[in-house]
């Protein structure tokens, strides 16, 4: 397999199921276009999610040819992805009164994932570009499975037991409340496409900033090391 396949294709899979998923939810539920921010919520999500799938497509190529850009990139993304998907599906399967705790582990070892990558990257090239770059595609790749997940389980378990048990513990019946909506099913759904859109676009964000302090040492270090083995 080239390098960096199995991260190019699983970006175009997981923009494309997002985006699918995004549309099933406007289809299937009656009034989600005149509640909340009406079509923006859909639109705003599926469009980030379909940016990121072009990326993946044909903006992924020149990092290819750096085996610690995508290497990295595979390493730390299906690892954040992996504990995205991972802490949905428990949340159903656990049930736990307050998920707050939860989320808190979630985002801490996701975090950790970009920062990793800052550092994999950094070590491997020498350099601070590649580093930040593998952090990225970490955020786009995880990212987009998580919203991929998030709503594939929340349709799925539309109406039981289980999904009010987890919008309990997540807050989403107090939310719906003080929204001064009527319609719940149309509020959750708007209330995924703002979480998908704001989650997309602030993931890369956050990346950047964590592989560049996740590489800075090594970059330090390695500076170091050339100054005084040359010395």
């Amino acid at each position: 397999m080239p390098p960096g396949a199995a991260l190019r294709w699983t970006i175009v899979a997981a923009s494309a199921a997002a985006v699918a998923l995004v549309v099933f939810g406007v289809v299937t539920t009656p009034g989600v276009l005149t509640a909340g921010s009406g079509w923006l919520g859909p639109l705003g999500a599926g469009g980030v999610a379909i940016v990121y799938g072009v990326l993946g497509l044909w903006g992924l190529a020149p990092a290819r040819r750096r085996p610690e850009v995508v290497g990295w990139a595979q390493r730390a993304g299906f690892a954040a992805a992996a504990i995205y998907a991972g802490e949905i599906v428990l949340e159903y399967v656990v049930r736990p009164a307050d998920n707050t705790s939860w989320g808190l582990v979630e985002f801490a070892a996701v975090f950790a994932c970009f920062a990793m990558a800052g550092v994999g990257g950094a070590a491997r090239s020498r350099r601070m570009w590649p580093a930040l770059q593998a952090a990225l595609w970490t955020a786009v790749v995880a990212t987009l499975v998580w919203y991929a997940v998030l709503l594939a389980v929340t349709y799925a378990f539309r109406g039981t037991a289980a999904q009010m048990a987890v919008f309990r513990a997540e807050g989403d019946l107090d939310d719906f409340r003080r929204s001064g909506l009527s319609d719940f099913k149309a509020f959750t759904v708007q209330d995924l496409m703002g979480a998908g859109f704001y989650h997309l676009l602030l993931s890369p964000i956050f990346a950047a900033v964590l592989g560049a302090l996740g590489a800075a040492p090594v970059r330090l270090a390695q500076a170091w090391r050339g100054r005084w083995g040359a010395a």
